[in-house]
């Protein structure tokens, strides 16, 4: 389970023409100041030569897409049959891409990345704890920029036990009783004690939403963000990849607490 840097050209040329051939669904992520944002497009072209590649930029669900200028830097991410692929790019250039139909879309010329980092999709399931497991939270919104304030301010950060964990997100159930007031995909700040003997992590994400039953109490589903961006993050996801797999193996590998198949972060 252990994040793979495809270094070949080969092979990158490879991936991103399987990409084109499926039309395949990538994830794109940007910073805009203290906040991140995220949308969905498809691969449209790719060209080994001149060294780019071509995705859509269309709204899949009516929200507004982040404004995109060239010399922008993106982390995107897609999967790739049994793997999920990330790297970071620059955006080039914004034009119109032509459909089989004849049609025309929007779509965004991206720089040729200097590498791809692979990992197995199964390291994106959500792994339940076992129990003793005592992995602490912290959570506060405005992202990790705005920890020093949250620090300042108590009541600006909330705190709680891990209940499953991938790379990709955590289910926290919160120590206090109320749910928070935070918006879906708001940017939270996230720092997580691991247990690990390693310091702890610190991660930007966004807010899924919560549910509140008799069991566990108030949990939040969290989604991390940004991690395929910078070298310090790709070290995160390794990080997090070993500890997905120890915790995987514990619990058997296949079924989470409720005894259903578990989803994807």
């Amino acid at each position: 389970m252990k994040p793979r840097r495809i270094l070949t050209s080969d092979h990158a040329n490879e991936i991103f023409a399987n990409a084109v051939r499926t039309k395949a669904l990538a994830v794109v992520t940007t910073q805009e100041e203290d906040d991140w944002k995220t949308f969905k497009c498809r691969f449209r072209e790719c060209d080994t030569n001149r060294k780019f590649i071509v995705l859509d930029y269309q709204s899949m669900n009516g929200e507004a897409l982040p404004e995109l200028i060239p010399g922008q830097y993106v982390g995107i991410s897609f999967r790739n049959r049994s793997r999920k692929v990330l790297f970071a790019t620059v955006v080039e250039a914004r034009g119109r891409f032509l459909l089989e139909d004849q049609t025309s879309v929007t779509a965004i010329r991206y720089r040729w990345p200097d590498g791809l980092t692979e990992m197995q999709r199964r390291a994106y399931y959500r792994t339940p704890l076992p129990e003793g497991a005592n992995f602490m939270a912290s959570i506060w919104s405005g992202g990790l920029n705005a920890r020093g304030s949250a620090q300042q301010s108590p009541l600006d950060c909330q705190s709680g036990r891990l209940l499953d964990i991938s790379c990709g997100g955590t289910l926290i159930r919160l120590n206090s009783v109320s749910l928070p007031t935070w918006s879906e995909n708001e940017t939270l700040g996230l720092e997580l004690n691991l247990n690990d003997s390693e310091p702890p992590m610190l991660l930007n994400a966004h807010y899924r939403g919560a549910r509140q039953d008799d069991v566990h109490g108030v949990c939040l589903a969290i989604q991390f963000v940004g991690l395929e961006l910078t070298v310090d993050g790709r070290l995160v996801l390794q990080r997090l990849a070993k500890i997905v797999q120890r915790f995987h193996q514990s619990s058997g590998g296949s079924r989470s607490r409720s005894g259903q198949p578990r989803h994807r972060a």
